[in-house]
């Protein structure tokens, strides 16, 4: 097999946006074969826009019926829907990419995951961030150790501004029966993956969210999340997405130095000797005898890599290439959303692993409350 035939099941904006890089050939060795859309003006949309050799079909079960010109499916609709299409195509036999997150709670992306393990195909996650150039440099950093044992993290994050006509641009939006939450579980994914990714799992959670503090609905738009973790390290995790000012802050503070990423600019403070030592052995009181080195490194403005996300999801069907994000690890940004939901629900530290059955019934009180007050 020389390329991947792919089909596109959702075709909101993202679902466009996917559709049409994979039929200008700019997604590797993809090729758009098939699309499900739903509404007859994305339908409308599908047949204006994309080759004729494309197949317009109106929900899954009619893209089955030609399951033989396709070998896998990007998975690009409602968070709710994600686990039931994803193994309706295990089921057939199909790879996955899945636009981020897993799911709209814990238990139905576990689910999903047995169903992945167990099919043996190619399961991708949608967390392109990974891809981005200073998070690359991050994860290296820590990899090799050069901030020495890290002993706090911070970020602030309020990069995702949302308007009212955001909120109200899908009836599925900003709620927790369409949606399953509200900031953490739609912006928060992308930081949450990055965060996991660089610094493992937590220990330990504690959310204080203020549910509705901009908006006029019952999820989120703004959390604190404080995290911690083995060796008393210590974390904290803010997201806001109604703050006028854009913020994108994370320090790291080690041993051997602190990262500070502002945006694009990456500060970097490295010590000799490491604190551990120089707190032992310094015969003096303070930072006297500590030296400091600072540089600067400065990140280009990087397209999102969309494409290679999609070209790196057909390497790995062709060729076994390691994905970039796989599907199996979109559970973790998942369940510290839902650990921080519960926590501020009942105004607890939570323990990992989360229990997921009791988040549920926590979810269905609040679905419940949410239906009655309109």
């Amino acid at each position: 097999m020389q390329e991947v035939r792919a089909a596109v099941i959702g075709t909101g904006v993202m679902g466009r946006k996917y559709a049409q890089m994979i039929a200008e050939g700019k997604a590797g060795a993809l090729r758009l074969t098939a699309v499900v859309c739903r509404s007859a003006g994305a339908q409308q949309w599908a047949k204006d826009t994309l080759p004729d050799t494309v197949r317009v079909c109106p929900n899954a079960e009619a893209l089955y019926d030609y399951a033989e010109e396709f070998d896998a499916v990007l998975v690009v609709t409602p968070h709710k829907t994600h686990p039931a299409l994803v193994m309706q195509a295990f089921a057939h036999g199909k790879h996955v990419l899945c636009d981020k997150p897993s799911a709209n709670a814990l238990a139905p992306a576990l689910e999903m995951n047995r169903a992945a393990e167990k099919s043996g195909l190619v399961f991708a996650m949608m967390f392109h961030q990974r891809r981005y150039k200073k998070y690359m440099r991050l994860k290296k950093l820590l990899n090799d150790g050069s901030l020495g044992e890290i002993k706090r993290v911070q970020l602030e994050n309020s990069r995702y501004f949302r308007t009212w006509m955001y909120h109200r641009s899908g009836s599925w939006r900003s709620s927790w029966a369409g949606e399953g939450g509200g900031a953490l579980l739609n912006q928060g994914q992308h930081i949450l993956d990055i965060w996991q990714w660089l610094f493992g799992m937590p220990e330990s959670i504690y959310a204080a969210i203020p549910y509705g503090k901009y908006n006029d609905f019952m999820v989120d738009d703004e959390a604190t999340l404080l995290m911690e973790y083995p060796q008393q390290r210590t974390a904290t995790f803010i997201l806001s997405t109604g703050e006028g000012s854009y913020t994108e802050r994370l320090e790291i503070v080690g041993t051997k130095g602190t990262a500070l990423l502002e945006k694009d600019t990456l500060t970097l403070h490295t010590y000799t000797p490491d604190t551990e030592t120089y707190r032992r052995t310094a015969d003096c009181t303070e930072r006297q005898q500590l030296t400091e080195t600072t540089t600067t490194e400065q990140f280009a403005p990087q397209a999102e890599p969309y494409p290679e996300m999609l070209a790196n999801f057909a390497d790995a069907i062709l060729h076994g290439t390691p994905l970039t994000a796989p599907g199996v690890e979109g559970v973790r940004a998942l369940e510290l959303t839902d650990a921080a939901y519960l926590s501020a629900w009942l105004g607890e530290k939570l323990t990992l692993p989360l229990d997921a059955d009791r988040f549920e019934q926590e979810l269905q009180k609040h679905i419940q409350e949410e239906q009655a007050n309109g």
